[in-house]
């Protein structure tokens, strides 16, 4: 081999080391700076365990609006049966407030709560507010004239049977 050949091949070898080299200092410095960024923001790749407790917390925000509900299903079913007593047991008052013809019952929402309708054939009567005293039932009748109910009285009732209509004072 000539010297020139000798030469030729040495440089090529120092070039491919020179190579190798670079690209491995190149792969050091890209893990430094990787571990560095992991060492100084390690809440950035916390995200896994945010994403399993942000799970837990709406859970058990889910549970407690269950549980609210749930309390609220019970209130109502409570006021129910102390109406229900009170209908039975004592003189009621209550505000009555229209009257439809009984073969227009399909119009009646069932959402309808704390009032009653009185059958009047042909007629339903419909009485809102069931109160102990007469003053609570005329504070109830006051504010419905207020909007626009000015026919709105106030009967007694003992059970389902009305016992007087009270005419305003």
């Amino acid at each position: 081999m000539s010297a020139a050949q000798n030469d030729q091949t040495q440089l090529t070898q120092l070039e491919r080391r020179t190579k190798t080299l670079s690209i491995s200092l190149f792969l050091v410095s890209l893990m430094v700076v990787a571990l560095a960024v992991v060492y100084s923001f390690p809440d950035l790749f916390e995200k896994e365990e945010m994403l399993v407790y942000n799970e837990e917390v709406l859970g058990l925000k889910q549970q407690i609006e269950e549980l609210n509900a749930e309390n609220q299903e019970l209130r109502k079913i409570e006021e129910f049966y102390l109406a229900k007593r009170l209908l039975e047991n004592d003189t009621i008052y209550s505000v009555q407030t229209g009257m439809i013809q009984m073969d227009s019952t399909s119009f009646i929402s069932q959402g309808l709560s704390n009032g009653m309708f009185i059958e009047a054939r042909p007629y339903l009567k419909y009485s809102i507010g069931l109160y102990e005293t007469y003053e609570e039932a005329n504070a109830l009748r006051r504010g419905l004239v207020k909007l626009g109910f000015t026919d709105a009285f106030i009967a007694s009732y003992k059970g389902t049977t009305r016992l007087q209509i009270h005419r305003p004072q």
